[in-house]
């Protein structure tokens, strides 16, 4: 998904980050109450702190809403066979 269409799921209320970002990156998210957009990181410890957007950012094609229900899919692992 483009910025575009990102920062329009943000002003419905979604939750989006970069495909690219690694999960402790976090999402972003505006929050009840507030104008400004939020990143909210998870890992080491949970914290929020106004986002400042790259350049990468706002031409990147790779934006996703986080599924409420699953935020963080476990990626997946593919066993390959060790050719003999």
């Amino acid at each position: 998904m483009l910025f575009k269409e990102a920062l329009d799921a943000l002003q419905a209320g979604d939750a989006m980050r970069r495909t690219d970002w690694p999960i402790a990156e976090g999402y972003l998210k505006i929050l009840p109450g507030m104008k400004h957009i939020w990143k909210i990181v998870l890992q080491p410890n949970p914290n929020a702190g106004n986002f400042i957007f790259s350049m990468d950012d706002f031409l990147g094609d790779d934006w996703v809403k986080l599924d409420p229900a699953n935020p963080f899919p476990e990626p997946v692992v593919v066993e390959q066979e060790i050719a003999a």
